[in-house]
């Protein structure tokens, strides 16, 4: 009698130990789950590395959009008003600056002296010092140059001023007015003197044209692809 109480009494303490196992299990699982890796944390983990490629497109996005923005100049030389009117038409129309190419000392402002004048400084080959300098050259891609026929030519201001810049890598594009020669013998000098610029076609304009100057010249540029 007193084994079969012993026999019982063993077989409920084992039952006690194995319970007693049991719950410690659940705990340390339990204790485990503190610090779980949901699915919503592993997407904001992901979720940084897309936000910094993302940053990093639009950054280079904008850059692109930065550099192909063109700055605009248009330089002219104008003694009696005639090309500054075609410049100023220009310059609405693209957005351009304006620049004017104007000697240090003033040509005159009788004609007939002016003539004898021009004629002096192309059989010299002259060079005038001119009056002003442009600011920033190097943030303009495309220069718009303008002038008067005088004895079939530029002024000679005009290639004062083409030879003080560097037009490497940049584009010019002429434009004259005259009482009926157009560009003459000019585009020859130009080429000669803006050395390292791309030239496109130039615009020239007779005293009897300038009445429609507005829309020849918004032809003109949508010609070449310059419509503002």
């Amino acid at each position: 009698m007193k084994k079969l109480i012993l026999i019982l009494l063993a077989i409920i303490l084992a039952f006690s130990i194995a319970a007693c196992g049991g719950e410690n299990t659940t705990s340390s699982e339990g204790t485990s789950s503190e610090f779980p890796v949901s699915s919503s944390g592993a997407s904001e983990v992901s979720s940084k590395p897309t936000e910094v490629i993302e940053s990093s497109e639009m950054l280079s996005e904008s850059e692109e959009h930065t550099e192909e923005e063109k700055e605009i100049l248009v330089a002219y030389f104008s003694w009696s008003g005639n090309t500054r009117q075609i410049a100023d038409i220009i310059a609405q129309e693209t957005g351009a600056d304006l620049f004017e190419i104007a000697p240090t000392t003033p040509y005159t402002d009788d004609y007939n002296a002016l003539l004898d004048i021009a004629q002096q400084e192309q059989s010299e080959d002259a060079r005038p010092e001119l009056d002003a300098q442009v600011e920033n050259w190097d943030s303009y891609d495309m220069i718009f140059v303008g002038y008067p026929n005088w004895w079939s030519d530029a002024p000679m201001a005009v290639y004062t001023f083409l030879e003080s810049y560097d037009f490497t890598d940049k584009t010019l594009i002429p434009f004259n007015t005259s009482a009926s020669g157009g560009f003459g013998k000019s585009l020859t000098g130009i080429s000669e003197s803006a050395v390292g610029a791309t030239i496109l076609d130039g615009l020239e304009l007779t005293e009897g044209e300038l009445g429609e100057a507005q829309s020849l010249v918004t032809v003109w540029l949508d010609g070449i692809g310059l419509n503002g």
